[in-house]
């Protein structure tokens, strides 16, 4: 039987969760396979950086999402944590597109001839083209000035330019 610890409100269970890594306060307790933390709230499982900045901030805006500023899912430091539409989160992304086989975000192996790596980029469900490319720094150097040419929250790509 394994020991179970009962917390007597959500904010005891928060902070004994929690982990102070950096700049990050890390969630350390439960995490589901979309790389999300899991906690109890009293009332059913919600994410714990959804939790702590409705405790800090009141309700998030229905439809709204949380973008973690830091690109680290389970970090729940509130000055990390802005309120974004889905777009916008999507467009802080700092993560590989799980499909490239390059590791550089927007770059692939260009399979048609001519300059080995081609230049992609998605924003609000068009793909942009930008351009084919010599060298993998070449394409990756395209990828992010198309990036921030399009996008207005992908603050990853906005301190690397």
């Amino acid at each position: 039987m394994t020991n179970r610890i009962a917390y007597k409100t959500p904010t005891e269970s928060f902070n004994a969760r929690t982990v102070r890594q950096g700049e990050c306060l890390l969630w350390a307790g439960a995490v589901k396979e979309t790389g999300y933390g899991a906690m109890w709230d009293g009332e059913r499982v919600v994410r714990p950086h959804r939790w702590i900045y409705e405790q800090a901030n009141g309700p998030i805006p229905e439809g709204a999402d949380i973008d973690h500023v830091c690109g680290n899912r389970v970090c729940c430091e509130i000055s990390h944590l802005r309120v974004t539409t889905r777009k916008q989160n999507m467009e802080n992304l700092t993560h590989v597109n799980a499909n490239s086989s390059t590791g550089v975000r927007g770059v692939h192996k260009n399979t048609k001839g001519g300059k080995p790596w081609r230049v992609r980029v998605k924003h609000n469900y068009v793909e942009y083209n930008g351009g084919y490319y010599d060298s993998l720094e070449e394409a990756e150097t395209a990828a992010i000035e198309l990036r921030n040419k399009l996008f207005t929250h992908n603050d990853a790509d906005r301190k690397a330019a």
